[in-house]
């Protein structure tokens, strides 16, 4: 059952290269198709939208390194910069802000690709792709503007690198990490463990320094940027008077144990529990001294360990940081895992049987809206495309019936200025819903941060004056009676 093969992906013969763009080209339409669907969808979540603003500020700024407090998200936001030096060549677009992001998209398809023809040889090529990008994380992330995307395509990049021996690859890759975002850091950590058993079994056995050599580079920038940005504001990661500063407020024991839970439950969460049916089949049907000794599922479960270790301490110590994007390099690897035991593996005798449950499973995730008060990541599945257009639908209402912003509040993420969500020059803005002042109150249950209270007073005590509904998504407008 062993197929990694490190120092190649496969040969250069012209049938070859003929078949890597046949298993290609699939993926790589189908994500071109999804975006000319999706170029123009605006900006959407807190971590979206913030990088909207930044890039809005920089130009006018010098690219100043040192941002606003109520920008500043206390790491290095290289993407913001990127988008900023986009934005001054092309215009200030949305296109330009998705188009941004298809390289990484596009990039992340090639790099899976080539590291799953060393894990499992070139047979289940195909299918196993479809596994990894059926799930909804990942598939929902290629339609927003995503640092976690970036990250992940780092990750692959890093990966293959450390297999092939490609020691100056790796180094972008670390670089790519450590400033796409803060978890980048956890994600190197990971690396940089994987790295050191897979060096410790090849025949050209690197020394310590030699492994560590490519890391050192982007480190060195990385740590050189925090120090600066501590001199010059005397905070790291972030400060009690962030915006988001509630996000790491530290949890007692029942809120750890509350985030156990809701961990376990983010793991199983849209479809994802049918992909975990064929590892756990695997442990109880299975050859169990094979299974270990296996050097592929050696690795991926060393790297699944690594990955899940150091995103654990955020997830279960602070009371937010618990969102299903901040698992995704683990759903990604756990999804290669998973194929790997189903096509790999002679002992199962159902693998279409298991494989169509498995991706059915995936796809009913973006269908997985949990009704009434229970919050929903929309962020991690595809249910919330339908809202863009019903918030454009419902501001032109707004217009049509002459009712001023000032006079609606709303939650995030609409509450900031409408020029950083669709990237044009409204100014117009809807405040944090206070029932008690507000004459109208704009509600999506695409927003999470209405109190259950405030829920039942809005159905209770207040009138729909207008409703808007496409699929799983709707928004109302209340006014009080």
């Amino acid at each position: 059952m062993t197929h990694l093969n490190h120092p190649a992906v496969s040969s250069d013969t012209a049938p070859a290269v003929a078949r890597k763009w046949l298993q290609l080209i699939p993926f790589l339409l189908f994500f071109l198709l999804l975006f000319s669907f999706t170029c123009r969808v605006p900006f959407f979540w807190d971590k979206d939208i913030l990088y909207s603003k930044i890039a809005h500020w920089l130009p006018g700024h010098r690219y100043s390194l040192i941002l606003p407090v109520e920008m500043d998200p206390g790491y290095p936001p290289a993407l913001a910069y990127l988008l900023a030096f986009a934005w001054q060549i092309t215009g200030k677009s949305l296109f330009t802000a998705h188009l941004l992001m298809l390289p990484f998209t596009l990039g992340l398809v090639w790099q899976t690709r080539d590291l799953i023809d060393r894990l499992f040889g070139d047979r289940y090529i195909v299918p196993a792709m479809i596994l990894v990008f059926a799930d909804t994380v990942i598939l929902s992330q290629t339609v927003v503007f995503s640092t976690d995307l970036v990250m992940l395509f780092f990750m692959v990049l890093g990966i293959n690198a450390i297999l092939g021996e490609k020691r100056i690859l790796l180094a972008w890759a670390v670089a790519g990490l450590l400033f796409s975002h803060m978890r980048g850091l956890m994600v190197v950590a990971a690396l940089g463990i994987f790295n050191l058993y897979s060096a410790r079994d090849r025949e050209s056995h690197f020394g310590l320094f030699r492994t560590a050599l490519p890391y050192i580079p982007a480190l060195g920038l990385f740590i050189a940027w925090m120090a600066y940005h501590f001199y010059r504001t005397g905070w790291l990661l972030y400060h009690p008077a962030s915006p988001w500063s509630g996000c790491f407020e530290q949890v007692n024991g029942k809120g750890f144990a509350r985030n156990v839970i809701i961990l376990v439950w983010r793991m199983v969460d849209f479809g994802r529990v049918f992909v975990w049916i064929i590892p756990v089949l695997a442990f109880f049907r299975l050859n169990r001294k094979n299974l270990l000794t296996d050097p592929t599922i050696k690795l991926l479960l060393l790297l699944l360990t690594a990955t899940l270790i150091f995103s654990l301490p955020s997830m279960l110590i602070y009371r937010i940081l618990n969102g299903h994007r901040y698992l995704i390099t683990f759903f990604y690897l756990l999804s290669l895992l998973a194929a790997y035991l189903l096509f790999i593996n002679p002992g199962f005798r159902s693998k279409r049987i298991l494989f169509i449950l498995a991706l059915a499973g995936l796809v009913s995730g973006n269908f997985w809206i949990y009704p009434g008060k229970i919050a929903n990541s929309w962020d991690a599945n595809l249910a919330h495309l339908p809202y863009h257009h019903l918030r454009k639908e419902m501001i032109r209402y707004l217009e049509e019936k002459n009712i001023p912003f000032d006079q609606v509040g709303s939650e995030v993420p609409n509450i900031v200025p409408i020029r950083y969500i669709e990237v044009n020059d409204d100014d117009r803005s809807f405040h944090r819903a206070d029932l008690k002042t507000d004459r109208y109150v704009f509600y999506s249950n695409v927003f999470n941060m209405f109190t259950d209270e405030e829920i039942d007073e809005l159905n209770n005590s207040w009138v729909v004056a207008k409703e808007y509904r496409c699929m799983l998504v709707y928004v109302k407008l209340y006014r009080k009676k």
